[in-house]
């Protein structure tokens, strides 16, 4: 597991700010945290990349950041890009721990997870039983194989975070 603080260019973190925070960005209703598993807990998303035939507009805004991945951990292919964003609910709320990538109810092997946090609040995430807290521009990357899990925040309106998955080789 690594923690990288300052993962992306302060330029490059402003101008997706911009783009995540502005009124023309479309965020998606999921009625679960997570793909596996029912948890109650809602959360909105906007998936960039599950496939190669089927991306976002907004897929090519964020492919530098698989190179910046790759510095520090060769990108052999990417496998899904997705952004979460979690409002505050004037409580914390733990989700459901999961594997990002599962194939017959097991964990993907040789891929690894990489959140990268656009917020600095209270809300986080937690990695092997570790919580860390979202700190603006923070890049986190792990094993597909380490369960994981989120919590809210309070203290900000809204927590974005960019969940991307890649195999490695």
């Amino acid at each position: 597991m690594r923690v990288v603080d300052n993962f992306i260019p302060n330029l490059f973190m402003n101008r997706v700010n911009s783009l995540l925070e502005g009124n023309t960005f479309n965020w998606f209703w999921n009625s679960n945290t997570t793909e596996h598993h029912n948890d109650n807990n809602f959360m909105f998303t906007h998936i960039l990349f599950p496939n190669e035939s089927n991306k976002s507009p907004h897929f090519d805004f964020f492919v530098p950041i698989v190179y910046i991945i790759d510095r520090h951990n060769p990108v052999k292919d990417l496998v899904r890009m997705k952004l979460n964003l979690y409002t505050n609910q004037g409580k914390r709320i733990d989700h459901a721990s999961h594997y990002d990538m599962v194939e017959e109810g097991k964990p993907v092997d040789n891929v690894m997870t990489t959140i990268l946090n656009f917020t600095t609040c209270n809300g986080g995430t937690i990695i092997d039983n570790e919580e860390y807290t979202s700190i603006q521009n923070q890049g986190i990357m792990f094993d597909n194989k380490t369960k994981h899990s989120g919590f809210t925040q309070t203290d900000t309106q809204r927590r974005i975070v960019l969940n991307i998955a890649t195999t490695h080789g």
